[in-house]
């Protein structure tokens, strides 16, 4: 059973219990562990809903991340909008949901906790948005890894080689978010190549765009050899 499949089949299966108000509670799905997230009312509630998970077909594990809350009528209607943020994080392919926390209040909602990468913070704040009951969303979300134009610069000029140094070689780098995109010139196929293989593996780059030309080596004089500058003279960095 695919993840997806299992996590319907659990909220399923919570929907039939008449003592769990399954509209407040959101299931994540991995390899046959569960993880219950959202708000119930009480301790005899988590214990319900935590009972009936474990006897779903193909679970092999449940977790508890079901807080517990007095269900006032706008409690109630926070805690489904938190049901539902959660959801949409828990299904989206890009957002790591398990270290994400939603609060919701009069609809307000705060994303807290730790994302890998700027996209994912982005994207979390995006569905949140797009939920019907959400009117604003304050994102306090920290992001582990952030891509530094420095940091892929040198990669490259360690890839290059002298060629990048001296200014044979001239790549821009260009960093939007966690997006790279690399233009200047280069004068070989092979270092075209370095300088994107370099780009990709730096850590937090999910994607790199190739703007670079590929030019004829030209006769360079002595003096021109000599004048070697700084390491990272030729391969620019810029961060939009």
């Amino acid at each position: 059973m695919s993840d997806r499949s299992l996590q319907g089949a659990v909220m399923s299966a919570l929907a039939l219990d008449p003592h769990i108000r399954v509209d407040s509670i959101a299931v994540e799905a991995r390899d046959g562990d569960v993880v219950l997230r959202g708000t119930v009312g009480g301790l005899r509630e988590r214990a319900d809903a935590m009972r009936v998970a474990l006897h779903v077909e193909g679970v092999q594990r449940v977790q508890d991340g079901l807080k517990i809350r007095v269900m006032t009528e706008r409690a109630r209607a926070d805690a489904d909008t938190e049901a539902v943020v959660l959801d949409a994080l828990i299904s989206d392919d890009v957002v790591q949901s398990a270290d994400v926390d939603v609060e919701a209040r009069d609809g307000s909602v705060t994303l807290c906790g730790i994302v890998a990468l700027e996209c994912q913070r982005q994207r979390a704040g995006r569905l949140a948005r797009q939920v019907g009951t959400v009117d604003r969303v304050d994102d306090r979300l920290e992001v582990l890894v952030t891509v530094s134009a420095d940091d892929v610069a040198e990669r490259i000029t360690d890839a290059i080689g002298a060629d990048a140094q001296v200014g044979i070689d001239q790549v821009d780098v260009r960093v939007d978010d966690n997006d790279v995109t690399l233009s200047g010139w280069v004068t070989s196929p092979e270092h075209r190549a370095a300088a994107l293989a370099a780009a990709s593996h730096t850590p937090g780059v999910t994607r790199v765009h190739d703007e670079i030309v590929l030019r004829a080596r030209a006769h360079r004089s002595a003096d021109a050899r000599g004048a070697h500058g700084g390491r990272l003279s030729r391969v620019s960095r810029r961060l939009r």
